[in-house]
């Protein structure tokens, strides 16, 4: 953007969910002598006290039918959620205005170091969970964006020396400029979000972006175990420093490119080959015998071991160590780092065991929002489990989670509106392994899979709702229907008591 954000004469805030909210919010508090278009395409009565708020503030508003761009807007925000195929959107790129992110228009109003975190599952585990490393070692730190606070709600609101630890989604991350975090972490990557990003490929590029503008004083940090993290170790764009980890010793066999057709391949990368020898990397972090260690400049140091973490499972240890690394990075000592690991108690939604009702554990993973966050629940689990899977489709195939399910889940519950092409993939599995192939069944929603899940399952066993899917067929979010799964629990547990 040619002219200068303090000289901005009108700007333009589109989507009015949390980030949006706050866009417009901030661009009132610290533009005041610009005028501030606040839009989106739902009808006011949906926006619940929003554009109230903006109004009050100062912003003129653009609703339902009246949304459009009007002429002479100097800047686009865009909120997350708001698809590039929106025609406000569409009519900013015909025109030629620059369109960021809430992510960079916060950005370009702070001074503090960042953390940044991305990745396609364990984003905000790993995001509280560095949060929490830094408040209990007594450094000031605001967890926020897609976690937590938005950011548009911190500048002016937290001290200068706070860190800010930031969950960022591919959608957060698709119109930056010079957004550049001190360390940027890419925990993992996986087919999601399709339908927004078009391929793979694209979904890929719209990650990678959280490296492009960093400096050699900066650190990117990859996972060396992920074939497709590791696979572009090498390559990242920007100029951060190499930072790893990985639960054993890192392979890294190729970086991915991207093909002419937007599909992914691979490429031999010697660079990377060397670069996982932990001679090229400013902070690696791993496992040895059962126990997690750190090295920085200063050496190698044990952190604890992997049964002492109180989050479990792999993908929970490969967590832990990238928030361990990320913390290091800004100089957090490893010894405070341990005791958070060992007393850090997970979040609300992911793997977070809600229940056990006549012996039965009843756990909420409505995070896991897409199939690789489906698969790696199970890790956490030995023993017969009920898995309840489906919601709103994202675009990934099914089939991978219909094998991965075999030996581990009792009975494969399908709902929602992926019920039909998760059945699919059920029944092409059971046509290719036969008696191998986990069961299932087809229900119409979330109560009448607890429902069917209670009368299924005895002592012992685990209901694990992890649906592989979005929410948005029955729920205004994962949340909500983490929170309805939650109260159809303890609905269940106050009738086992009487």
């Amino acid at each position: 953007m040619t002219v200068p954000i303090a000289d901005l004469r009108s700007l333009a805030v589109v989507g009015l969910g949390r980030s949006g909210r706050a866009a417009g919010l901030l661009a009132r508090r610290m533009l005041p002598n610009a005028v501030v278009v606040a839009i989106d395409e739902k009808a006011e009565a949906e926006l619940g006290p929003t554009p109230a708020e903006l109004r009050a503030a100062g912003a003129a508003l653009l609703l339902g039918d009246r949304a459009d761009l009007p002429a002479g807007v100097e800047l686009l925000v865009k909120s997350p959620g708001v698809p590039t195929s929106s025609r406000v959107v569409t009519a900013a790129l015909e025109r030629g205005v620059p369109i960021w992110s809430e992510v960079e228009f916060a950005a370009r109003f702070l001074t503090n170091r960042w953390i940044a975190i991305t990745g396609t599952n364990g984003k905000t585990t790993t995001t509280e969970l560095t949060g929490q490393i830094l408040r209990d070692a007594g450094r000031p730190v605001e967890v926020a964006g897609n976690v937590g606070r938005a950011l548009a709600g911190l500048p002016g609101m937290i001290a200068p020396d706070a860190v800010v630890v930031a969950e960022l989604s591919s959608f957060q991350l698709e119109h930056i400029e010079r957004f550049r975090p001190d360390v940027a972490v890419l925990l993992n990557l996986t087919e999601d979000h399709i339908d927004r990003h078009g391929s793979y490929a694209g979904y890929i590029d719209a990650k990678l972006r959280v490296f492009e503008n960093q400096t050699s004083a900066d650190l990117a940090l990859v996972n060396l175990d992920d074939p497709d993290t590791a696979g572009i170790a090498a390559g990242l764009p920007g100029h951060g420093r190499r930072g790893g980890f990985s639960l054993g010793a890192p392979v890294v066999p190729a970086a991915l490119v991207s093909g002419a057709d937007g599909s992914v391949a691979q490429r031999p990368e010697p660079a990377a080959a060397r670069a996982a020898s932990g001679a090229a990397f400013a902070v690696l972090a791993g496992v040895a015998a059962g126990t997690l260690w750190l090295q920085t400049g200063e050496g190698r140091t044990g952190l604890c071991p992997v049964a002492a973490l109180a989050l479990k499972g792999d993908h929970n240890v490969a967590n832990s160590l990238a928030a361990a690394a990320a913390a290091a990075a800004l100089g957090v000592p490893a010894a405070s780092i341990a005791t958070t690991l060992q007393t850090f108690p997970g979040v609300a939604h992911r793997l977070q065991v809600v229940g056990e009702v006549g012996g039965v554990i009843w756990v909420n993973d409505s995070k896991a929002t897409n199939v690789d966050a489906a698969v790696k629940a199970l890790t956490a689990y030995f023993g017969p489990v009920h898995m309840i899977l489906g919601g709103s489709l994202k675009g990934a195939s099914f089939d991978p989670l219909a094998a991965a399910t075999e030996g581990r889940v009792k009975e494969a519950i399908l709902i929602g509106a992926a019920a039909a092409p998760l059945r699919e993939a059920f029944e092409r599995r059971r046509a290719a392994v036969g008696e191998r192939a986990t069961p299932f069944v087809v229900l119409p929603d979330l109560a009448a899979a607890v429902a069917h899940a209670a009368a299924a399952s005895a002592p012992g066993d685990v209901v694990l709702l992890s649906p592989a899917c979005a929410s948005f067929d029955h729920y205004r979010n994962f949340e909500h229907r983490g929170e309805h799964f939650t109260e159809l629990v303890e609905a269940l547990r106050e009738r086992s008591a009487t």
